[in-house]
């Protein structure tokens, strides 16, 4: 059950910091692009996250978004993001984190898991052996498909909430 609990908990990737990964260890950031990134629905990325990734390359944090969408999705999406993909990674597998840590040039145990889902992303990158995993809310919680599987979440993350605020004291 550990396995579900992420290392911290985020209302949006915003609140990420390059110090926050670097406190892990982290010299790669593997991030999630549905829910995470943008909204499943957008088929590009908000003006906003250029910048947001480039603050962590120019921390010396390596960025790849690693997704299970399909390669012409992810393709359309990362164009101009200037940052590595892969798509159909097969999270929660260990191989597909340690596929996208390989891209980077870091090991797995370097690189902090960025995303919106705990079966998938908080799950498959704590199984990988990562730094770090960061669970943010997701931003289709408005979908019924992705709020029912929230409600199976919510434990692991107050678990997650709970643990991050008893490090901070």
């Amino acid at each position: 059950m550990s396995k579900l609990i992420p290392t911290y908990v985020f209302e949006s990737i915003y609140e990420i910091t390059p110090a926050l990964l670097q406190g892990h260890g982290a010299r790669g950031m593997l991030i999630d692009l549905d829910g995470t990134m943008a909204s499943r629905h957008d088929a590009t990325p908000p003006d906003t996250l250029r910048p947001f990734l480039h603050s962590f390359l120019d921390a010396g944090i390596e960025v790849l978004v690693l997704s299970n969408n399909n390669e012409r999705r992810v393709q359309v999406f990362c164009e101009g993001l200037d940052v590595p993909w892969l798509s159909r990674a097969g999270k929660p597998f260990r191989r597909g984190f340690q596929r996208g840590a390989a891209v980077l040039g870091v090991p797995i145990s370097e690189c902090a898991v960025v995303g919106d889902q705990i079966y998938t992303d908080t799950c498959g990158g704590n199984r990988a052996g990562a730094a770090a995993t960061c669970y943010v809310r997701s931003l289709d919680l408005k979908d019924f498909w992705i709020n029912l599987r929230y409600q199976f979440e919510r434990g692991f993350i107050a678990r997650g909430k709970k643990q991050m605020e008893a490090r901070k004291k």
